[in-house]
């Protein structure tokens, strides 16, 4: 979703647009990986430098439940975030905590054919995640 896009989405549904919004928004479209909200705190503090910790937690609550990034469990107390919401799955490296995408395929294949024990039920979505060691984790081991 572009960020135009975004922004119309979430003045639909009631959302004040603010400048310290936009630049969250734009920072997560922008960014190549999969930050964190304190890796996302660190860029928009250099725009608005009275953005508080507080208000970047908020923005990207409010993106998560209106579907616009995706949060990722790496780990009990580190979520880091995707903007990149179509289906896909991901390989979270157990050592650097560094999240990769794989491609879709992938994840295609696993919703292609659900288990029997799921004939009765209606999925939503299905999150595939990979957890072991990256390449550079693992040659350094």
């Amino acid at each position: 979703m572009e960020i135009k896009d975004t922004i119309d989405l979430l003045k639909s549904r009631g959302y004040r647009i603010t400048p310290q919004r936009v630049a969250i928004i734009r920072i997560l479209k922008d960014h190549e990986g999969h930050p964190g909200a304190e890796e996302v705190f660190r860029y928009a503090i250099q725009l608005y430098p009275n953005i508080s910790m507080a208000t970047v937690y908020n923005v990207m609550e409010v993106l998560e439940k209106e579907g616009i990034i995706r949060a990722i469990a790496v780990s009990k107390n580190l979520r880091l975030y995707d903007s990149d919401i179509k289906p896909h799955s991901h390989f979270i490296c157990n050592s650097c905590r560094k999240v990769f995408d794989i491609p879709s395929n992938y994840y295609e294949a696993c919703t292609k054919e659900l288990p029997l024990e799921l004939a009765d039920f209606e999925v939503d979505s299905l999150e595939l995640i990979y957890k072991g060691l990256c390449s550079d984790c693992k040659k350094t081991k």
